[in-house]
């Protein structure tokens, strides 16, 4: 009797405790950020400062806001304040599926070559010396697309486009994943790929940011 009464007990004990147990193993391994830079060059903090600190508003074409809280396009203040939404998220979950990370990665490369293929309206595509195509851009709603060419460094193009040889310029990649969820209904993923190329000088050249990829349930 006293045997069937511990193990009731200890039933009873692991049923309650499972949800704290579950919550810090694996809830816990869910919420997280990886915030990642791959920068080339001895200037690597200046790349990241000028790129993160750039005043998007000012030089984008086509500028649209997904709403209150969310950008369009990623800056330092973005990206800390998803990064703070994930480092106070230490709430008791009770929801099985729970999961809310960060994931933000920014690329530099120099390049000795780069080939730039736009005219004033579009820009078609970045190709490195090898002919590697860097940013292709096909199929893209323009009506969604933010961008910006630096006509001060740049020719006008009034034909359909052309292509240009640029020297020493560094290209930029930058990918962003937010993703929370919830419950069945409660959830938001958010995506945003951001490509830039900047001068020697770190002068803004080319600015491309597609439609952001916005979902929320």
């Amino acid at each position: 009797m006293k045997i069937r009464l511990l193990l009731i007990g200890l039933l009873v004990v692991g049923i309650i405790l499972y949800p704290v147990f579950y919550n810090l193993i694996v809830i816990r391994s869910r919420i997280y950020y990886i915030i990642d830079y791959d920068v080339q060059g001895s200037n690597r903090e200046e790349i990241i400062s000028k790129v993160e600190t750039l005043n998007y508003t000012a030089y984008l074409n086509n500028y649209f806001e997904v709403d209150d809280e969310y950008k369009s396009y990623i800056d330092t203040d973005f990206v800390v304040y998803l990064k703070s939404r994930i480092e106070n998220d230490t709430n008791f979950q009770w929801e099985m599926l729970y999961e809310h990370y960060l994931r933000y990665f920014f690329i530099a490369e120099n390049h000795s070559k780069l080939y730039l293929t736009y005219n004033n309206n579009t820009i078609f595509s970045v190709k490195d010396q090898n002919n590697h195509s860097l940013l292709l851009v096909e199929n893209y709603d323009w009506d969604a697309v933010a961008w910006y060419l630096n006509f001060t460094q740049l020719s006008y193009v009034y034909s359909d486009n052309t292509t240009i040889l640029l020297s020493n310029a560094i290209f930029i990649e930058i990918h962003l994943d937010y993703g929370y969820y919830c419950g069945n209904l409660c959830g938001l993923w958010y995506s945003i790929d951001q490509y830039i190329m900047l001068s020697t000088n770190l002068e803004a050249l080319m600015i491309f940011i597609p439609h952001t990829r916005y979902v929320i349930s």
